[in-house]
């Protein structure tokens, strides 16, 4: 499991290097690509994620049980905040405690560890994380720079809500997808992955020496490596539950921050500068937290 790791993590760096040469070379605008994965790009993931996802409705209360526990870290993580900021960082922390990059790091270890209903599980589990990102997410991070009334605004011109909406009413109706719209999806997926973790490395190039803010990235460090999953076994050995669906819980809980998180705070102009070098910090950080983290989970479950 750690060399998967370690080549996972190594493939998203890579990615995302790959975006700052680009940034510097062709002065590309992350704010642009993060515009597209916005609202192109991420509600055709969104909609095809749940027409395609692999279990009846019943398993949409994972999705719902995801969204809630996401929101309510992001809740708690705001009020904790509270006490080190008073500006936009309050936000954009608020915003990143509460999501992960669960798709294209999470997912790959859960498939290779778990049976297929567990696995089947995340991918519901994963997709009220997604909810989350797009809309009491962005609304928090919104608030950063906006009103109220303006913050509601941009949720509502968001077109992944839209595109929710649009998958469950053709999952709901069982309307089948062209064999040719399931490869299209493939593809909108690997947009989404590859352009996500590029968005990083272009926010990064933007700068001409290294920027930092270590009190923000040692915080959500700390937040995401170590007390969110503690926190997660924490509970559920509390709840008494000992089987593969807390197990995945657990794993998405404890994958690094998310790569959205940069692209939201582009899109928004929220310190995107220092959303992008610390998911970056946490990415790699993830080749020694996961694997400790997985240790703890298979003596403490």
């Amino acid at each position: 499991m750690d060399f998967f790791l370690f080549v996972k993590v190594g493939l998203l760096v890579s990615i995302a290097l790959v975006g700052w040469v680009a940034g510097k070379k062709l002065s590309l605008s992350a704010r642009d690509i993060s515009a597209v994965l916005v609202y192109v790009i991420s509600p055709c993931v969104i909609f095809f994620s749940i027409v395609q996802s692999p279990a009846d409705f019943a398993f949409f209360r994972y999705s719902v049980a995801s969204f809630l526990v996401s929101s309510l870290l992001a809740g708690l993580a705001w009020c904790l905040a509270g006490f080190v900021w008073s500006d936009s960082r309050r936000n954009l922390f608020s915003f990143a405690a509460g999501t992960g990059n669960t798709g294209y790091f999470a997912l790959p270890l859960i498939f290779s560890l778990f049976a297929e209903k567990a696995t089947a599980v995340a991918v519901f589990m994963i997709i009220g994380v997604n909810l989350y990102e797009f809309s009491v997410g962005y609304f928090v991070g919104a608030k950063g720079r906006f009103d109220n009334r303006e913050c509601l605004r941009k949720l509502f011109s968001l077109p992944v809500l839209y595109a929710a909406a649009a998958g469950l009413a053709f999952k709901s109706m069982a309307v089948p997808l062209h064999d040719s719209l399931e490869d299209l999806s493939d593809h909108f997926r690997g947009a989404y992955s590859v352009l996500g973790m590029m968005v990083i490395g272009m926010t990064l190039s933007t700068f001409s020496r290294f920027r930092c803010d270590w009190k923000f990235c040692s915080l959500a460090l700390l937040w995401k490596h170590m007390a969110v999953p503690l926190l997660a076994m924490g509970c559920v050995q509390w709840l008494g539950v000992n089987d593969d669906l807390a197990r995945v819980a657990v794993v998405l809980l404890a994958a690094p921050m998310a790569a959205n998180v940069v692209v939201i705070a582009n899109q928004l102009d929220v310190h995107p500068e220092i959303a992008a070098s610390t998911v970056m910090a946490s990415t790699l950080l993830a080749i020694v937290s996961v694997p400790v983290t997985m240790h703890w989970l298979l003596r403490v479950l």
